[in-house]
């Protein structure tokens, strides 16, 4: 067989797959200060300073400054269903159709966490969150709370939340972040992440992120958000996923790592129904223990889409597919599963392959290098995460 020594790596993808079977290798992602501090009056607030490993980044709004829409008060009166109406006319749109405000402030954000305004989720997919409904920030709480305890049937609850700014897209405007941890019993805590950006004057929740029962998650200061974890004895996952600098959210790519599996299996994992395999094809575990399976996906599969044959076939035609052996030298499977991954589509790669496809991606995104890094990478750009509540 062809093989080829893995000679150059992303750290983003590939030294987090080799630690997927293990989440006592994880490092720890989040770390806070006890906040908030005061801030002189005079200190602007358009300007974030945080750092990497050696280098400060100053995270400066632009001397060319768009045109700043008017700022509309929000009505605090009502707190329930307070719907705003997007201004579709406006070519700097954000989150559904709504302006983006540019002269927000932390000292703007920070109100919502004082209670003096309520945000309104605009994220379809908020996680225990509901769609179109106002929260203040005691609401926010409790409906977390309750859905938590809904969803796994105990007493979960918050026990600590974090605040940070950030830059979504690196535009040089700043939006707010919530950590949330959920206490999770016997288990590991429960990550939640939530987004805030100010349209129209009213405060939108704009996204959110997970992380679930034995993963990790960390968010980056330019609004990537990294999962890690474990998805079986043998199996790990990645993915990358971002809010961008006008409020919507973007799949970035994700890896699934299947170790000590062989070529047989992996056809029966990934084949689409529209393909007839041969009578006597072995969809057994014959051939187990032979290969490591990388599979890249750079489409964000749709839950509301179970059940719908042709899309679930378009969702596993895009696959990128790097094999390697126990040793980490790429291997090209047998010519007789060559034939049937050719027949689906399957795109068979190495290393140089799959890391020429990332990059593809982020520049479908507009996206540069820096703005993927977590933690596994020298730089990491970590935001200055600072204690609220506990």
């Amino acid at each position: 067989m062809k093989r080829n020594k893995i000679i150059e790596l992303i750290g983003v993808t590939l030294l987090a797959g080799s630690l997927m079977s293990s989440c006592s290798l994880l490092p720890p992602i989040h770390q806070a200060v006890n906040g908030p501090e005061e801030k002189d009056s005079n200190e602007s607030n358009a300007n974030i300073t945080t750092t990497t490993n050696n280098v400060d980044v100053d995270i400066t709004t632009p001397v060319d400054d768009p045109v700043e829409p008017d700022i509309i008060e929000p009505d605090n009166n009502n707190t329930d269903n307070n719907i705003i109406e997007p201004d579709n006319n406006n070519v700097d749109n954000g989150s559904n159709g709504f302006t983006a405000d540019y002269s927000a402030t932390e000292e703007d954000y920070l109100k919502f966490l004082n209670g003096e305004i309520d945000a309104m989720v605009t994220y379809l997919n908020t996680d225990y969150l509901e769609f179109e409904k106002t929260y203040t920030y005691d609401k926010m709480i409790a409906a977390i709370n309750e859905n938590v305890q809904d969803e796994w049937m105990d007493d979960r609850k918050v026990i600590e939340v974090d605040y940070a700014m950030i830059d979504c897209g690196n535009d040089g405007y700043p939006e707010m972040a919530l950590y949330m941890a959920i206490d999770n019993g016997n288990y590991d805590t429960l990550q939640e992440y939530y987004i805030f950006k100010f349209y129209n004057g009213n405060l939108c929740i704009i996204d959110s992120y997970n992380a679930y029962y034995r993963s990790m998650g960390e968010l980056n200061i330019f609004g990537v958000f990294s999962q890690y974890g474990s998805g079986g004895a043998n199996r790990g996952y990645n993915s990358y996923v971002r809010c961008n600098k006008d409020g919507v959210h973007e799949f970035i790519y994700s890896l699934s790592t299947e170790q000590e599996i062989g070529e047989a299996t992996i056809a029966g994992y990934y084949i689409p129904s529209y393909i007839d395999l041969p009578d006597d094809y072995p969809l057994t575990h014959d051939t187990a223990g032979k290969y490591t399976c990388n599979a890249y996906s750079f489409m964000e599969y749709d839950y509301a889409m179970d059940g719908d044959e042709d899309y679930y076939n378009d969702y596993l035609d895009q696959f990128v597919y790097v094999f390697t052996d126990r040793q980490g030298w790429i291997v090209y499977p047998e010519a007789k599963y060559m034939e049937i991954y050719d027949q689906c589509g399957f795109q068979v790669t190495d290393f140089e392959g799959v890391n020429a496809r990332i990059a593809e991606r982020l520049d479908e995104l507009g996206m540069t290098d820096e703005e993927l890094l977590n933690s596994y990478t020298e730089h990491y750009v970590v935001p200055d995460w600072i204690i609220w509540e506990e």
